[in-house]
C-alpha cells in the first residue's frame, strides 16, 4: 500500500514521529502497523482511546509472563497526535502466515499447519479463574460478561442482532427460527467450568512464521478476546473454507488434530460455534463484503442446521 492510500490522520502521526519512508507491515481491524526502529514498530489506530490502550497493555503484560512458546505483542508507549492514538510496541520476528504459506512445499505446509494448531492450544492454556466469562477488555461495545458461559454467548448474540439484525432478517432464511434454535442449543450444550483465554479471531493474518516454518508470534489478542470455552478457537477451522491456497486436505488435517484432542464430540461443537461466529461477525458487511457473503452462506446451510436441531 503506497502512502496515497493511507489516511491523512495516519500520515500525520508518522510525520510527527519523524518516520521517513515508512514501511507498512500490516493493516488489521484496529489500524496500521509500520516499522519504527530495529526493535520496535508503531501501531496507529483508526479508532481507539487511552482507556482501551491502557487495558490492552495490562492484558498483554499478563499474557507475556505465561511462558508461551511464541511471542505476543507488548505495548511500550502510548501516544496521541491530535485525536489519533498510536502505540510503540516491541517488534516481533517472522512473516505473516497468509504470506508464507503459499510459498511452501506441501510437506512444509503441513508442518506449519500443525504449528498453527499447537499455537492456539498453547494460548488456550492461559486461564483467568478470577474473571467472569466474556470480554476481557471492558471497553464499549465489547464489555459483555456473565456468570456462566452460555449467558455471555446469548448476550453477545443479542447485541450483534441489534447491530446487524435488519440486514440479517433479509439475508438469512428463517432467521427467527434459527436464532432461537441456536440459543436453545447454547443453553443445553455449552456449559463449562474452566475459564480459558480464547483469542476468538485466530487466523492466518494473526500469526507470524519463522524460518523453520513454525509460529513465532500470535498477534492481535485484543477486543475479541474472551474468557471462556477454548473450543471456540478450535471451531475457527471453518475460516479456511473457500480460502485460496488451503485445500480440503489441509482443513481435514486440522480437523483431525482437533478430533485427536477433543474426541468426535468436537464436530458437534464446531457446528454450534460456526453458527455463533457467523452471527458474531455479521456486522462486517460494509467493510468486508466477501466475508459477509461467506457468513450468510453458512447461515443458510440447512444441513448444518439439521445437525444442530438433532443434538
Amino acid at each position: 500500500m503506497d502512502n496515497k492510500h493511507i489516511p491523512e490522520t495516519i500520515q500525520n502521526v508518522l510525520r510527527e514521529l519523524k518516520v521517513k519512508n515508512p514501511i507498512l507491515l500490516g493493516k488489521g481491524g484496529e489500524g496500521y502497523v509500520f516499522t519504527y526502529t530495529n526493535d520496535t514498530v508503531i501501531k496507529i489506530y483508526d479508532h481507539a482511546d487511552e482507556k482501551y490502550l491502557q487495558s490492552l497493555e495490562k492484558l498483554q503484560t499478563l499474557i507475556s509472563v505465561k511462558n508461551l512458546p511464541f511471542a505476543t505483542p507488548q505495548i511500550q508507549e502510548i501516544g496521541k497526535v491530535d485525536t489519533t492514538y498510536y502505540t510503540i510496541e516491541k517488534r516481533l520476528s517472522g512473516i505473516l502466515m497468509e504470506q508464507k504459506f503459499p510459498t511452501l512445499a506441501e510437506k512444509e505446509k503441513y508442518k506449519l499447519l500443525k504449528s498453527y494448531y499447537e499455537a492456539i492450544k498453547a494460548l488456550n492454556t492461559v486461564e483467568f479463574p478470577e474473571l467472569p466469562y466474556g470480554n476481557i477488555l471492558q471497553i464499549p461495545p465489547y464489555q459483555i460478561t456473565y456468570s456462566a458461559w452460555p449467558g455471555f454467548l446469548i448476550k453477545m448474540l443479542n447485541y450483534k442482532i441489534i447491530i446487524a439484525g435488519e440486514r440479517l432478517v433479509e439475508d438469512v432464511i428463517n432467521f427467527n427460527k434459527k436464532i432461537h434454535l441456536l440459543i436453545d442449543i447454547i443453553k443445553k450444550e455449552l456449559t463449562i467450568d474452566k475459564k480459558s483465554l480464547v483469542h476468538a479471531d485466530y487466523f492466518v493474518n494473526q500469526v507470524l512464521v519463522n524460518d523453520n516454518n513454525e509460529i513465532s508470534a500470535v498477534l492481535d489478542i485484543s477486543y475479541h478476546a474472551v474468557v471462556g470455552d477454548k473450543r471456540l478457537d478450535a471451531a475457527g477451522i471453518f475460516f479456511f473454507e473457500g480460502m485460496k491456497y488451503y485445500t480440503q486436505e489441509h482443513i481435514k488435517f486440522l480437523l483431525d488434530l482437533s478430533i485427536h484432542d477433543y474426541g468426535e464430540s468436537i464436530l458437534k461443537y464446531n457446528d454450534i460455534y460456526r453458527m455463533y461466529y457467523c452471527f458474531y461477525f455479521s456486522d462486517v458487511h460494509a467493510f468486508m463484503p466477501e466475508w459477509y457473503k461467506t457468513l450468510i452462506k453458512n447461515l443458510n446451510n440447512e444441513e448444518i442446521w439439521d445437525r444442530i436441531s438433532n443434538f
